[in-house]
């Protein structure tokens, strides 16, 4: 550890056939594994921008690790995420993180649509107020959620993706009588309709201000 604040960012490596299996019903597994590839490396890049934060790439599978590692470089650690589920890999990736001696601790997505580096430095600077950080998504969960201290329970109890996702996690945040501050909503890859069809079946994302622009 050489900083106090640490940002965990989850990542899948991008193998057409398990990455955005939901979009990939309706474009096919290689442009949605080429979609969430871009998206995911765009956000890497964001995060690392961050002033006075290591940033922890935790990937899903062990076998990965050497792809992962090449794929996105220049990171501050390398780790396999732990656990049956998401509240497990969350509780695990944030006890090792406290235990490392961080004092406040970001976790990322890495499919969220337009975020931006005000956003990650927002949710920093929320700890001087709060404690607890949640950047709720469009779809009733949230894109980011960070602590200044560990708190297992946040990640208990919760039905993984549902739109109860935040409900639930602001319920508990208020039993263990946390504060907490919410950011911006965004949205995740998702949906077809977050996406433009360019020349030859190619698509791209579209932003919040192309859709205001063609409604």
């Amino acid at each position: 550890m050489s900083k106090e604040n640490a940002i965990i960012y989850f990542v899948k490596y991008p193998t057409p056939g398990k990455v955005k299996t939901r979009l990939a019903k309706t474009i096919g597994d290689q442009e949605a594994a080429r979609l969430y590839k871009k998206l995911a490396e765009d956000n890497f890049s964001i995060l690392r921008q961050c002033r006075d934060v290591d940033v922890i790439v935790f990937f899903e599978s062990l076998s990965d690790h050497v792809k992962v590692h090449q794929w996105l470089l220049k990171a501050d650690g390398y780790r396999p995420q732990v656990g049956a589920d998401l509240g497990e890999r969350l509780t695990h990736a944030f006890t090792w993180a406290f235990d490392s001696g961080y004092q406040r601790v970001v976790a990322y997505g890495s499919d969220t649509l337009e975020l931006t580096t005000t956003i990650v430095e927002q949710s920093f600077s929320a700890f001087k107020s709060t404690d607890v950080v949640i950047g709720p998504a469009k779809d009733g969960g949230y894109y980011l959620i960070g602590s200044s201290s560990n708190q297992p329970k946040l990640f208990q109890g919760i039905n993984w993706s549902t739109a109860e996702v935040l409900s639930q996690t602001q319920e508990i945040i208020h039993q263990l009588k946390l504060t907490y501050q919410s950011l911006c909503p965004l949205e995740d890859l998702d949906e077809v309709k977050q996406l433009a069809c360019r020349q030859g079946g190619t698509y791209e994302f579209i932003s919040s201000q192309s859709k205001e622009r063609r409604s």
